[in-house]
């Protein structure tokens, strides 16, 4: 999941002094969901003359009998069709596998497990906390407002997680986590300027 889809996390400032962190993160459904059904509405009405187009056919033999002597006429309906399947039905897979996403992170014994959900399907990876190259704070601004954001870094950029995330972060709240962590802090440009690891 990529960490500026990430809306909610519980909690939103893990005690990482603790032996065992468990973190679920989401997205924003509100707003997904808002867009979805738009995309719905939109997708109806631009489908509805193909379907009027169907059902007249089914229902009037002159038009059927037309469309069997045409079959150009018929391919060039057929092929709309599918163009409006593929530019909507695109974003309505995307919008749905945002909905049904989620993240549970676990920080226990110096290893970091992570599980994503998507559409009822999860898929999860490990790592040591060594392999991490530290803890990195970020300052995201979006339409919402500005919150600040704490990253562990690893060194393929797909694997660096959000920990945890506040209206205001302090440099004393950021050296406890660096130090229950055991990790260094890094500037916040390392979660740019890393170069993605090959796969």
């Amino acid at each position: 999941m990529r960490l500026a889809a990430i809306d909610r996390m519980t909690p939103s400032m893990p005690d990482f002094a603790n032996l065992y962190v468990t973190i679920e993160q989401l997205p924003a459904r509100r707003t997904t969901g808002i867009l979805l059904g738009t995309l719905m509405l939109f997708a109806a009405a631009l489908l509805s003359p193909f379907y009027m187009i169907a059902t007249t056919a089914l229902a009037d033999q002159a038009l059927r009998d037309a469309v069997s002597t045409r079959p150009i006429a018929s391919l060039q309906i057929l092929t709309g069709l599918a163009f409006w399947l593929v530019l909507l039905g695109f974003p309505i897979y995307r919008l749905l596998n945002t909905l049904t996403r989620g993240r549970t992170i676990e920080i226990a014994d110096g290893r970091v497990t992570v599980v994503d959900q998507a559409f009822g399907h999860a898929t999860s990876w490990s790592a040591p906390m060594t392999e991490f190259l530290g803890i990195a704070p970020y300052l995201r601004a979006s339409l919402s407002g500005v919150r600040h954001e704490l990253v562990l870094v690893h060194p393929d950029r797909s694997r660096s997680l959000l920990i945890a995330m506040a209206p205001r972060l302090m440099q004393s709240e950021l050296d406890q986590v660096a130090s229950a962590l055991g990790l260094p802090e890094l500037a916040p440009q390392m979660l740019r300027e890393r170069p993605l690891a090959a796969a």
